[in-house]
């Protein structure tokens, strides 16, 4: 309990402190400080029955809108509030059409949660797998709202599993239910919550890379590139980049389109200096050219990395170098095609399920992904059969959001 205070009082001053020099501390500062008078100016246009969707960021949003989907098409009468902690999640969907309103989460003290749901009233809330917030869900249970955590993820090294988290142990039960992604999450929480409030329901990602992959965009500029086969390499960082180089300079008679993580000026100049005989997607728009040649693309727009991966021979997603590990691994297997990523994956289930189906690939260096890429490439049985695989374990991981749905109706928290 100390060390939660700590937090939520030296948080909000950090933020302020480095808001200067930081972009995204500067974004939520500016929406904290702005939160209550868009809530109250929302306010409004509720009409009830309304449940609260809360996500961390961007990441979350993307587990949660499978949930928000189905139930804006069951439940038509029912409004949705979105809420985000991270600018990275309210930046960009802000405008939302899957939700009636979205704003930021006011931040975690005890006037705030109850301002906030004394003015939203919501029949029901849902929090979307890592969000545990004390104030919000200890008077959520003096009002009697019920409160679901979907897409739960727990791994061993989490607090709640340590000596001195006796706290957020505490937290934990203050949910009316926890629906996990898996057998091991169940496992590590059951000596902590009641079993009664525990279900299975896996991960809602597989329904909405699914959903993704059917309504992608097409691009009329692919058609400017050489028959070349493409690898697709999205989500990118630097020290992706130094690897991709070596393998695009070793293998021939391929195309690669490079999607960074981050699309602003430096971070561009940053990937081109690696692929000096790149061009930019904008210059690609640009030309009336069309390529005989291997090209280097890289993408400097924002949005689109999820359609270009249906053009994938084989795929590579950023992250695997990096500290917080590889990113979205879902989204090019969703296209049935082989998937290939950087040793740091151990927090992902996702990546290691893909990996240990034979649909995707982790690897430690350059030398190492130049040797796959030649495999899948020299080899069509190897290249179908984990081509298979990929779509396959998609396919098998499927359903979380029926399951979440139906057990949100057999509790009635669903009306």
């Amino acid at each position: 309990m100390i060390l939660y205070q700590f937090f939520l009082r030296l948080y909000p001053i950090l933020a302020y402190l480095i808001s200067p020099f930081n972009e995204k501390a500067r974004s939520w500062v500016d929406g904290q400080a702005k939160v209550w008078d868009e809530i109250n100016a929302l306010r409004v246009q509720i009409k009830q029955p309304l449940i609260w969707v809360h996500c961390a960021s961007y990441g979350e949003y993307e587990q949660g809108l499978p949930i928000i989907d189905s139930i804006k098409l069951k439940y038509p009468s029912h409004q949705i509030w979105l809420t985000f902690f991270s600018p990275s999640g309210y930046v960009y969907r802000k405008k939302d059409a899957h939700a009636n309103f979205v704003t930021y989460l006011p931040f975690d003290n005890k006037k705030n949660a109850s301002l906030f749901l004394e003015t939203i009233q919501p029949s029901l809330i849902i929090f979307i797998k890592y969000e545990f917030w004390f104030n919000y869900l200890s008077i959520a249970k003096e009002k009697n709202i019920p409160t679901v955590l979907a897409s739960a993820l727990f791994r061993q090294g989490q607090i709640f599993f340590q000596f001195y988290g006796g706290f957020y142990k505490k937290i934990l039960n203050l949910f009316t239910a926890i629906l996990v992604q898996d057998q091991a999450s169940e496992d590590l929480i059951k000596p902590i919550v009641s079993a009664s409030k525990i279900f299975i329901t896996g991960d809602t990602r597989f329904d909405r890379v699914i959903t993704t992959a059917s309504t992608v965009t097409k691009f009329d500029w692919i058609h400017k590139l050489s028959n070349y086969k493409i690898i697709i390499a999205g989500s990118t960082w630097e020290n992706d980049h130094t690897i991709l180089a070596k393998a695009a300079n070793e293998l021939e008679k391929l195309n690669w389109i490079i999607v960074p993580h981050h699309v602003d000026a430096a971070s561009i100049a940053e990937c081109k200096s690696h692929f000096p005989k790149a061009i930019t997607l904008t210059e690609l728009l640009a030309s009336k050219q069309h390529f005989t040649l291997p090209t280097i693309i890289i993408v400097d727009q924002i949005g689109i990395l999820r359609s270009i991966y249906q053009y994938a021979f084989i795929s590579y997603v950023g992250g695997g170098f990096g500290k917080d590990g590889v990113h979205n691994v879902l989204e090019p297997a969703a296209f049935g095609k082989p998937v290939i990523w950087g040793s740091n994956d151990s927090k992902y289930r996702e990546a290691i399920g893909l990996r240990n189906e034979g649909g995707g690939f982790s690897i430690q260096n350059a030398e190492a992904l130049i040797d796959q890429i030649q495999l899948l490439k020299s080899s069509e049985q190897t290249y179908a059969a984990s081509s298979k695989k990929a779509a396959q374990y998609i396919i098998d991981n499927a359903g979380a959001t029926h399951k979440t749905i139906e057990y949100l109706k057999e509790q009635q928290f669903l009306k």
